[in-house]
């Protein structure tokens, strides 16, 4: 079996770059991945991560067009021999004469689209077009996401397979000295869906009440300098990634506050760093944190502070917990999980 896979989506830095790199690099130990590429000006990138991959100069815009719009020209024909399945990226969705599949990771464009342009929204619309009417089956990386998928699409339930992401290795870093002292850290870009300025407003109000940490750090983008709201919150910007496992860490407790993610990479990040998890009791994260997390309802400030509080009161038992948990998920097993699907379908 030869499985063509579309790792153009590999070199953004995302989560779904990981996932690509990840899922392709541990599938060739056990099965005959053919990695295509499509880039205008990064080209030389994905060669340097997929070695033997074909790589073609075209760029996103144009690929939308090709595949999403006029869904002409076939996967197959950029691919280096015969494949028996196409695993198309997040962005496009080919036409082949293989068996089709895809990957969900999450379904914001739809479920938030005031949070996205409008024209990201559009292109995730037209991939789905062609996703919901010729992949034979989809993967999706968590129950939720696929009872989402399920929902919006009117796909058939027993075509959607679960297979779980797991850590990314570019995070599995030795942390270094932190710059802070007594601190909770979060993750997360200001989409209101992040929630961040909910748990700031909970930070504030209830620090003292509840005896939390003496600052709260955030990492991700920054919000206008007018509009910071107290000197004991910190914006540290976008960071490194060994600037992120220095904070995380050095933290007392990381909390993840939003009110929708497809998987929730960051919680497998304090998993490995030994670092006690509050996190909103919504969408995946009770698949990926289990019983190693102190759970809040993400609406309710109160809740916030309090699930934060619980989760440094109960430190030793939740990263003993989490370590555990940590160990549900290897990119080994996602892998094997996938080659298994392939097979179902051919």
């Amino acid at each position: 079996m030869k499985v063509g896979i579309d790792v153009s989506q590999a070199v953004y830095g995302t989560g779904v770059s990981d996932y690509t790199i990840e899922l392709v690099n541990n599938l060739k130990k056990i099965t005959s991945v053919v990695p295509v590429g499509f880039s205008l000006r990064r080209q030389s990138e994905l060669k340097k991560l997929f070695p033997d991959a074909s790589v073609f100069p075209i760029p996103p815009t144009a690929l939308h067009l090709l595949w999403n719009r006029l869904h002409i020209v076939n996967f197959e024909n950029f691919t280096p021999g015969k494949i028996d399945i196409y695993h198309s990226s997040d962005w496009t969705q080919a036409p082949d004469s293989t068996r089709k599949i895809t990957t969900v990771h999450d379904l914001t464009p739809f479920i938030y689209p005031a949070e996205h342009h409008s024209r990201i929204v559009a292109v995730h619309k037209a991939r789905m077009h062609w996703v919901v009417r010729e992949c034979d089956a989809v993967i999706c990386v968590s129950e939720n996401t696929a009872a989402d998928f399920a929902r919006l699409f009117a796909y058939p339930r027993e075509n959607i397979h679960v297979i779980p992401e797991a850590l990314p290795s570019r995070f599995e870093i030795v942390p270094g000295p932190s710059p802070y002292e007594n601190y909770l850290v979060a993750i997360g870009t200001r989409q209101p869906r992040k929630n961040i300025d909910r748990l700031v407003s909970a930070f504030i109000k209830y620090q003292s009440r509840y005896r939390l940490p003496e600052k709260l750090v955030i990492i991700g983008e920054k919000p206008p300098r007018e509009s910071r709201p107290d000197p004991s919150v910190i914006f540290t910007g976008y960071v490194s990634d060994q600037e992120l496992a220095d904070l995380l860490a050095g933290a007392v407790c990381f909390v993840y506050p939003s009110l929708y993610e497809g998987f929730g990479i960051p919680v497998l990040i304090s998993f490995y760093h030994h670092v006690p998890v509050a996190c909103s009791r919504t969408s995946s994260f009770p698949e990926v944190a289990g019983s190693a997390a102190a759970y809040f309802n993400p609406a309710d400030g109160e809740s916030i502070a309090l699930g934060v509080q619980k989760a440094i009161k109960n430190h030793k038992q939740l990263v003993t917990l989490g370590t555990a948990q940590l160990q549900k998920f290897s990119w080994a097993q996602t892998a094997q999980a996938t080659l298994q699907f392939y097979n179902s379908i051919l």
